[in-house]
């Protein structure tokens, strides 16, 4: 994977959860996030990296699973993971708390 760090006042983090197409553990088929009446669900993110003048940056480090306000991002950014994940930068101001569960529950 190439090596970026996060600016002095972003948060990058990769998609935990990303809209789309899920099936579930129980094989439960959940369809597209339209925005409007379907799919419309909690957005996570495991913190790639956390600037030092972020705005929180001593409540999040890199690793935690973070909730993020439900809205529109920019397009990801292919970093080379094998698990095809992409990086985003992420609004400080949308951050709205750490995740502290099992990662593998979050659908």
């Amino acid at each position: 994977m190439r090596t970026v760090k996060a600016t002095a006042t972003s948060v990058l983090g990769f998609f935990v959860n990303p809209p789309g197409q899920h099936t579930l553990n129980s094989g439960l088929i959940i369809p597209n996030d339209d925005g409007v009446t379907r799919g419309i669900k909690n957005r996570y993110f495991e913190v790639h990296d956390v600037g030092h003048r972020s705005g929180v940056e001593n409540d999040v480090k890199a690793g935690d699973i973070v909730l993020v306000e439900h809205g529109r991002w920019s397009r990801g950014f292919d970093m080379g993971r094998e698990d095809g994940k992409k990086l985003y930068a992420l609004d400080a101001k949308d951050i709205l708390g750490v995740y502290e569960g099992d990662v593998n529950l979050i659908e």
